[in-house]
């Protein structure tokens, strides 16, 4: 049986001080497979953190490494590979017993290891609780996949950002699919594009320093005139 996430204010605060950082961060996902085989997990909340945070490092090309059972050892060894280019390791997924043996390993490869506390899962929502405020003791940074995500749209180096690949991917996020299955010359709302992504997009194009406007977005229908509107707006 799935419990229900901890709310925030359940959680002891983290301690950590460092800086979340787009371009410095990987996201480990940790029993990925288990965790889909788990009756009724589609809907939970935790699926769809655990959804939010994935597309989100897609979106902004942050590397994804998984975790899971005959693969461990190619996933660490990963990790191993991208503990220079990227030593932000951001964990979500199944803490089971064999991450909490190899998470003092990995601590000290790097100090900036953080977990998307209500992306993970754990025996019952005590434990869950419980852990958290072990490693917050531990100094482990910790935050929900809402800060996660938002921090990672606004730390993303802007030219990756307000670039084309960067554009398509930000929209194909907003609708859930992959770039590719996008027709470039289809009216985006066509494809579920509304109001609220809109407002997402646009706070975070502006955030970046493109002149851009919700009512542009809707002028700018397709993805191939967004691209070039925006690309044309960083450029004027």
């Amino acid at each position: 049986m799935l419990y229900l996430m901890p709310k925030k204010i359940q959680l002891a605060p983290s301690q950590a001080k460092w800086q979340l950082a787009a371009a410095n961060s990987v996201l480990v996902l940790v029993g990925l497979q288990n965790l889909r085989m788990q009756a009724g997990i589609q809907n939970t909340d935790l699926m769809v953190n655990l959804i939010q945070i994935s597309n989100k490092a897609k979106a902004l090309g942050i590397p994804i490494v998984d975790l899971y059972g005959d693969d461990l050892m190619q996933g660490m060894q990963q990790l191993g590979e991208y503990a220079s280019s990227n030593p932000q390791m951001i964990f979500a997924g199944q803490v089971s017993p064999m991450f909490k043996q190899i998470l003092p390993h990995l601590q000290s490869v790097t100090e900036q290891i953080c977990v998307a506390d209500d992306a993970i899962l754990l025996p019952n929502q005590d434990q869950h609780i419980q852990w958290i405020d072990n490693i917050s003791a531990q100094g482990l940074h910790h935050m929900n996949s809402y800060s996660l995500a938002r921090l990672w749209d606004l730390s993303a180096p802007s030219n990756y950002v307000l670039s084309t690949k960067g554009i398509m991917l930000a929209v194909a996020e907003q609708l859930n699919m992959d770039a590719l299955e996008i027709d470039p010359y289809v009216n985006l709302q066509q494809y579920g594009l509304d109001s609220v992504a809109i407002v997402s997009l646009v706070g975070v194009w502006r955030a970046h320093g493109a002149n851009i406007t919700y009512e542009d977005v809707m002028a700018h229908s397709s993805l191939h005139e967004l691209v070039s509107f925006i690309l044309q707006s960083v450029h004027s």
